[in-house]
């Protein structure tokens, strides 16, 4: 089927005009839904899915659920608190890895699936500039805003902030931001998203890890080229490293391979490593 698609011989034959028809029962009975997305389809199958959510969830004796795509998968529930527990009180995990999820809807717009609810913590605004004005210029980038918290509950420490955002699922985290106020103070800020276990180090995206990044797939062969160019740079020198063919320019050396690292983060700052993977940690 998919050669036959390839070589465009399915092509679409006369349009269908589907009668007027009565479908509010179905209606009914999906309204009571919600619709999974995996995000990395390397560790996600959609029969997977099926099986793993429920007891993650705690409800695989009263929940069924069926595949409606290549990547997606819809439960069926039969309360309404079982429905707005997991819609409200993800963001959901299944072998590390997120997934979206969001409400059926008849006639999802483009938006459908494409947001998770994150609390994040903000760390490094100024005391001065705690409110929540404050709070909502700095991360209004990432989402629709839903709740800011200035204080911890049960909490006298004033080390973070958190707000409570739809974060966009198909776009890179941010980690680290700037502030600049209108005094000409500028903050230094750290996010850190609670409960995320795992994300590419390379492109900071949720869709794989970083074996399967394409930012890695991109280096590979210029360090190849890097790494040829000063070899030849090197023999024409016949001894001499700095001895060069006129005319021509070495590629500079590139230090590291990413393929070979066994730091799967090697192409950043080691101290940047380690604050970006302290704050990928559980947090209750």
């Amino acid at each position: 089927m998919e050669k036959l698609r390839e070589l465009d011989l399915l092509g679409e034959s006369e349009p269908v005009e589907i009668p007027d028809l009565e479908n509010e029962d179905l209606i009914e009975e999906n309204s009571l839904s919600v619709i999974v997305r995996c995000l990395n389809p390397t560790v996600h199958k959609v029969g997977g899915l099926v099986k793993a959510l429920p007891p993650i969830w705690g409800m695989e004796e009263r929940l069924r659920g069926r595949g409606v795509g290549e990547d997606r998968v819809q439960f069926i529930f039969e309360n309404e608190a079982d429905f707005y527990h997991v819609l409200y009180r993800g963001p959901w995990f299944v072998n590390g890895w997120i997934v979206t999820i969001d409400q059926w809807k008849p006639n999802p717009g483009p938006e459908f699936l494409k947001h998770i609810l994150f609390w994040v913590r903000i760390k490094g605004i100024p005391n001065h500039f705690l409110k929540k004005k404050v709070v909502e210029s700095i991360v209004k980038p990432l989402g629709k805003v839903d709740v800011v918290e200035l204080h911890a509950k049960n909490s006298s420490s004033l080390e973070y902030v958190r707000a409570k955002i739809w974060i966009k699922a198909d776009e890179p985290l941010v980690f680290r931001k700037s502030a600049y106020f209108k005094t000409g103070e500028v903050a230094q800020l750290e996010l850190t998203y609670e409960k995320l276990l795992k994300i590419c180090f390379l492109c900071k995206r949720l869709k794989h890890d970083q074996s399967k990044c394409l930012f890695q797939i991109r280096e590979e062969p210029s360090n190849r080229r890097g790494n040829q160019s000063v070899k030849k740079a090197t023999s024409r020198g016949k001894g001499k490293g700095k001895e060069i063919a006129s005319g021509e320019e070495p590629e500079p050396k590139v230090v590291t391979n990413l393929r070979r690292s066994s730091n799967p983060v090697q192409s950043e700052p080691k101290s940047r490593q380690r604050s970006v993977k302290d704050r990928l940690q559980w947090t209750s």
